[in-house]
């Protein structure tokens, strides 16, 4: 029975916490102490100004709740953007992320304390959250949608732990990540799910599509997959199923090479998870900063954090795999070549995944956008393809685990790794940054010595799933 003086309420919950707080403190002790009491003042003092109010600051943790959802999204908006604004005067290795999750609840308010599943809900899709990220449940987005002016993803349907069904989630990306991404969007008259277009999301909720645009074609309609992560720092990973593709490029498509050839069927017998994004700078330097990884890349001043690390060569990758598969359990690998241009061509059999012509603003080369390609861009400034797989042309080139040959005369159809030929060099593939377009069609394919460290090469992570 409900005690006397407590009360149930409809109330926006936010929670946030740390991403990597142990390997912080394991680091930096004092310091991060210091850095935590200070962001969590910057939290009580936008709780405060967005009429919220801080029910608990435990270990690393903040739990506060608003009477309004929109003043609980606008205040995690304004909180993330100005803690990325802090971060980027710490050293990379004393920066501090939150993840922060938003539920609207009926919950029990006894005192200062609050009770619910409203409340638990909040804290797992905080657990969903990328580093320096928001996630907020489908009651909050349906309130919020028409309110406030931000870029949500849809996410899908997702089941999180003691709560009985599923729970519909999306993502809001912060003004300092994505302003630059949906300007680009919004010219190319194209949309991801945002404020005004909840319509086009509710037609293709139940895919569990992260991206949505107004002229949706068989060519670049998303394809239902998982997204996941091995622990909550790690890199995301995608679901790719098995099917058959043709490998490779006829003398008829612009720009062929007689090492793309001859087309040849090859069919993946099997699921496997590859990385959403190439391995990013930031990830890298936590390889780095925790002994695994011995080389430490230039980043030529363009930046690190989510820019896709370079000048690592095909040995250097040898590190980050070990050193990855030994925080999770798992055994990381870099993709077979086949896997790779399975996983982007994406069900599709044109020159790139969203067609013949390059078109604008679709990849990171040269005369593909209005912006130049003279350096590197974030991963993820640019469309995914079918498989909800980012920056898999241009950006940079990317390492597979193939040994080098001259042509597909003999190659394994079946997705196995090409482990005979020339194996002093061994495959990139996607094309890379300041290349042509032609450089970055889904067949394009090069082979470089495998101690190669290249301002255009860098890599993306994969696994075999049960």
């Amino acid at each position: 029975m409900q005690e006397p003086d407590s009360e149930r309420q409809l109330l926006a919950i936010l929670v946030a916490d740390v991403a990597g707080y142990s390997r912080l403190m394991a680091a930096q002790e004092r310091s991060t102490l210091d850095t935590l009491k200070a962001y969590r003042e910057c939290f009580r003092e936008h709780v405060t100004r967005f009429k919220g109010r801080v029910i608990d600051t435990t270990g690393d943790s903040i739990l506060a709740v608003f009477t309004s959802p929109t003043a609980a999204v606008e205040c995690a908006v304004v909180i993330q953007d100005e803690l990325a604004q802090r971060n980027r005067n710490l050293p990379p290795h004393q920066a501090m992320e939150f993840r922060i999750g938003i539920n609207l609840g009926d919950v029990i308010t006894d005192g200062n304390t609050v009770y619910g599943d409203g409340v638990n809900v909040a804290a797992r899709l905080e657990g969903l959250a990328e580093s320096g990220g928001i996630m907020v449940s489908g009651s909050v987005f349906e309130l919020v949608r028409d309110k406030v002016d931000h870029l949500f993803v849809h996410e899908g349907r997702k089941r999180v732990k003691n709560i009985p069904t599923a729970v519909v989630v999306y993502a809001i990306s912060p003004e300092h990540e994505r302003a630059s991404f949906l300007e680009r969007r919004r010219q190319r008259k194209r949309y991801i799910v945002t404020v005004g277009t909840v319509a086009g999301a509710l037609a293709l909720a139940w895919a569990g599509y992260a991206f949505i645009s107004r002229d949706i074609t068989p060519a670049t309609e998303m394809l239902p997959v998982r997204v996941f992560r091995d622990c909550p720092d790690c890199p995301e990973l995608v679901e790719i199923p098995p099917g058959a593709y043709e490998r490779g490029s006829g003398p008829d498509e612009p720009g062929h090479l007689a090492t793309e050839g001859p087309v040849t069927r090859v069919t993946i017998k099997r699921s496997f998870a590859i990385g959403r994004y190439p391995v990013t700078f930031g990830e890298w330097d936590q390889c780095e900063l925790e002994g695994a990884c011995k080389h430490k890349p230039n980043d030529r001043g363009w930046g690190r954090g989510t820019r896709p690390v370079f000048y690592v060569s095909w040995n250097d990758t040898r590190d980050f795999l070990t050193w990855l598969s030994a925080r999770t359990g798992k055994s990381y690998r870099l993709p077979s070549e086949t896997e790779w241009e399975y996983a982007a061509r994406a069900g599709t059999s044109t020159a790139y995944p969203w067609g013949d012509a390059i078109g604008q603003r679709m990849a990171n080369c040269k005369g593909c956008s209005e912006d130049g390609s003279d350096r590197t861009t974030p991963v993820g400034s640019f469309p995914p393809n079918r498989f909800n797989l980012f920056d898999m042309h241009g950006n940079v080139w990317q390492w597979v685990a193939d040994c080098w040959n001259a042509s597909y005369a003999g190659a394994p159809a079946d997705g196995s790794p090409w482990l005979s030929g020339e194996c002093e060099k061994t495959v990139v593939r996607g094309g890379a940054w300041g290349l042509t377009p032609q450089d970055v069609r889904s067949a394009r394919r090069e082979g470089d010595n495998k101690d190669l460290r290249s301002g255009r090469r860098g890599f993306r992570i994969a696994r075999n799933l049960p």
